[in-house]
């Protein structure tokens, strides 16, 4: 279960369910097979990890009585309430991780003309 943080929870949910599809249709034969579900497992355990982690570090800074912690969240959240740019790039990451990254890679290269 997860503090709705950004979203995440929904976030790992449609990316589970997306990689459900993708396996399923690899492994159409049988896709309850234990080789289609130890790739699943394997696909995305990495994410859900990461994740869980990453919503656990904000949960525990939003309860802690730190003020480092307070000073820290206050300032991430004003940055990304600032700066379009920043919350995008946050969002794409929050729905497809490195999706982020490739759209700069992307901005990038329609700058420099390649």
């Amino acid at each position: 279960v997860f503090p709705p943080i950004g979203a995440q929870g929904l976030n790992l949910g449609i990316r589970d369910i997306d990689d459900l599809i993708g396996i399923a249709s690899e492994n159409r034969g049988d896709p309850g097979a234990s080789k289609s579900l130890a790739a699943y497992d394997t696909r995305r355990r990495p994410d859900i990890w990461a994740r869980s982690g990453a919503v656990n570090l904000l949960n525990l800074s939003l309860l802690s009585d730190m003020l480092p912690a307070q000073l820290a969240r206050s300032a991430g959240l004003n940055a990304l309430g600032s700066f379009a740019p920043l919350r995008a790039f946050f969002m794409r990451e929050g729905l497809r991780p490195g999706s982020g990254f490739r759209a700069i890679a992307g901005g990038l290269r329609k700058e420099v003309g390649r």
